[in-house]
């Protein structure tokens, strides 16, 4: 979809940016963006809403003279109004942020995977800043529904014992010493997990707030 809606962009020459700004306000795609963004997609579906919002970035900072996507002020309330609407811009970057960690943690940030998470928030962030927009990390209370809850063996994801019920190991995990709630079977594990996603979680758990 995102890649049939840049198609019929590049080939509306009199009034593209009328066309987008239509598309920004009628079929939602900034919000579909955002959602794929989130998500994480299967490589070949995030790119043609990464390539979206490079569109929006391009029609957002280019000045040259003969480029017929020209930023216009319609153009920027509309954009703006879509990013700041449920703080969506703030919580998508951090969504990236969260995804470039854990994936980080796992690969050491050398896969491909991981450089396209840092090229979209590198895209994502600057579209923002573009617009006047500032990040700021959202409060505890607004994470509650990504906390975890109870988990069956090692709490890092990518370790073998993680969601496994293991009764010989399982009196030897070891407990996260503030929380007292996750759960690891090596300090490694531990380390791995608090860069990837615990340590944003820590501090509501230890705050007495939790899913369950």
């Amino acid at each position: 979809m995102g890649g049939a809606m840049l198609i019929s962009l590049s080939n509306v020459a009199p009034l593209p940016m009328g066309t987008l700004i239509e598309y920004i306000e009628r079929l939602e795609i900034v919000q579909l963006a955002a959602n794929i963004y989130t998500l994480g997609p299967e490589e070949g579906h995030a790119q043609a809403w990464s390539n979206l919002v490079d569109l929006f970035l391009h029609c957002t900072t280019c000045r040259a003279p003969n480029c017929h996507f020209v930023r216009t002020e319609a153009y920027e309330n509309s954009l703006r109004s879509k990013l700041e609407q449920n703080s969506l811009w703030n919580n998508v970057v951090h969504s990236l942020l969260e995804r470039a960690r854990t994936t980080a943690a796992s690969d050491g940030g050398g896969s491909a995977k991981a450089k396209a998470i840092k090229g979209q928030w590198v895209a994502w962030t600057q579209l923002g800043k573009e617009l006047g927009l500032v990040y700021k990390p959202p409060p505890p209370s607004a994470l509650v529904s990504t906390l975890r809850g109870d988990i069956d063996g090692c709490w890092f994801a990518e370790c073998e014992r993680h969601g496994k019920v293991d009764e010989e190991t399982e009196g030897k995990l070891l407990r996260c010493s503030a929380c007292r709630r996750a759960k690891y079977c090596s300090s490694a594990c531990q380390q791995k997990d608090w860069k990837a996603v615990h340590k944003t979680e820590c501090k509501v758990f230890r705050a007495g707030t939790s899913t369950n």
